[in-house]
């Protein structure tokens, strides 16, 4: 247990208030709105950007993980408040949101996009990977929802913190009839290939 002295730091302080509400937070299904809005508000407190995801329980463990959303700065505010964690026996604390897979589909009003829609290349952008996702039907009047869409699935397979500090650029166009003729990848291969090709 953390001591409550005046020098408890923002970190500090959020995680006396989540092992206090530790029973609240493992079983916030019987009353998620509410927990959720205080859980926001104790994130908040550290860093305006922060944000949360729970997994389920598996074996009296449920892993709790400390999210950007994706927003760069907020980065070191997402490791200093995981370094600062202490030991939950229940609890498995994760930072950034991490890869999730390439199996299920993004639906965005009547939009919805798949992994099997998108194939891919890349080059190198720096030290990092550029890429060039060939999405299928890609249009004017849907490249901005496919955009959005297409992103959420290369968060899904990649996990934020791969995706904001491996990938570079990322353009976006509409797959061709036959991707297999212009060496293209399919999207399910790409985490593999940017693990491969990135420090």
């Amino acid at each position: 247990m953390f001591s409550t002295s005046r020098n408890n730091t923002p970190e500090k302080l959020f995680w006396q208030w989540f092992e206090k509400n530790s029973a609240k937070l493992m079983k916030f299904e019987s009353d998620r709105d509410a927990t959720f809005d205080e859980l926001t508000d104790q994130l908040r407190q550290v860093h305006p950007d922060l944000t949360f995801e729970f997994g389920p329980i598996i074996n009296g463990k449920r892993e709790f993980v400390v999210s950007a959303d994706g927003i760069r700065d907020a980065f070191p505010a997402v490791k200093s408040l995981v370094d600062a964690a202490p030991s939950l026996e229940e609890w498995i604390i994760i930072p950034f949101r991490p890869p999730k897979g390439t199996e299920f589909i993004i639906q965005i009003g009547d939009y919805s996009l798949g992994a099997e829609d998108i194939w891919f290349s890349y080059e190198p952008d720096g030290d990092r990977i550029g890429l060039i996702l060939y999405i299928k039907g890609l249009s004017v009047e849907n490249e901005d929802v496919a955009a959005q869409a297409s992103f959420i699935l290369l968060d899904g397979a990649l996990g934020e913190y791969a995706v904001e500090e491996k990938i570079g650029f990322i353009e976006r166009i509409a797959l061709p009839d036959d991707p297999k003729v212009f060496d293209l990848h399919p999207f399910a291969s790409i985490r593999e290939i940017v693990e491969n090709q990135t420090p």
